[in-house]
């Protein structure tokens, strides 16, 4: 494997990701390149390009041609509930952050996880402008790549007082959102947080790109989410195994491959296991009494 020598369990699983995200990354810098991909808008309103359905297209032969048995769930392919019965589910975003990539920051990834049993324990994420890569394995640790270069990845402790963000995806711009995570960080010392005109990105956590202790994301009154699975099952494995902490804001594990595949619980991302715990009390307040489900399709959350 290039760039990265790991022989546990698991092991055809990761070279399998690394490749698919590698393929990926190729094919959409094509595009990226020679500016040639069309954008469309889908019936939420959100942007698709033709880099987005060609990374799809090949991520998707790459998985099932070592794993066709495996259940496959991507933001851009068509959803079978078959996948629901199966263990073993890969879930890919092709570009995370497509409005990125019309816009020409290089702010966006290809991230692919597979998660058995309703958890990540395999997971590539790509950033293709950069030529980067982060991995991990479920119990065994994270790596970034850069290049041909694997290092392991391990998150700094955070700063005192903690530098936390939060994004415009859940909804700080445009609702009480914003106004109740200034109150957050005011119940820790911290400062009041930037808004991120991107979601959550594990990378942020690099020595590369480090800026902020925490990322949170708070839920909206409704239950539910612009985040999806595809949105958050890499970046969840990613940062655990790195030593951050990963949940929704009542401090429950995400679970994946549900039959809804929204997110309802809101998301905190933090570089340690203590600012986490102070995290939660402090956002506490703020939460509504009653707890979404685990699967938003029992509240009606499609």
């Amino acid at each position: 494997m290039t760039g990265l020598d790991y022989r546990g369990q698991y092991r055809v699983e990761l070279e399998t990701a690394l490749d698919a995200g590698r393929k990926a990354s190729a094919t959409i810098l094509e595009f990226y390149n020679d500016r040639s991909a069309s954008t469309y808008v889908k019936g939420d309103g959100s942007p698709v390009t033709d880099a987005d359905l060609e990374s799809d297209r090949v991520i998707r032969e790459t998985i099932a041609a070592v794993f066709a048995s495996d259940a496959l769930l991507t933001e851009e392919g068509a959803q079978d509930n078959e996948r629901l019965r199966n263990r073993r589910c890969w879930i890919v975003d092709p570009i995370d952050g497509t409005a990125q990539y019309v816009a020409r920051t290089g702010q966006f990834d290809v991230l692919i996880a597979l998660c058995v049993d309703g958890r990540p324990v395999v997971v590539v994420a790509a950033q293709p402008v950069a030529n980067r890569m982060q991995a991990a394995v479920g119990g065994v640790g994270a790596w970034e790549l850069d290049g041909d270069d694997a290092t392991p990845f391990t998150i700094e402790p955070p700063a005192h007082p903690p530098r936390l963000v939060t994004s415009k995806w859940y909804g700080a711009r445009d609702d009480w959102r914003g106004e109740a995570v200034s109150r957050v960080a005011a119940r820790i010392g911290a400062a009041p947080p930037p808004v991120l005109d991107v979601g959550y990105q594990s990378r942020r956590f690099s020595s590369n790109e480090r800026s902020f202790d925490a990322f949170i994301g708070l839920p909206p009154v409704s239950r539910s989410s612009i985040a999806q699975e595809w949105d958050l099952a890499c970046v969840d494995l990613i940062t655990h195994e790195a030593g951050g902490v990963f949940t929704d804001c009542w401090g429950r594990l995400h679970r994946f491959n549900k039959r809804s595949t929204s997110i309802s619980g809101g998301i905190l991302a933090s570089a340690s296991a203590d600012l986490h715990r102070e995290l939660l009390e402090a956002i506490a307040p703020e939460l509504p009494d009653a707890m979404p489900a685990p699967d938003p399709a029992d509240d009606g959350v499609g």
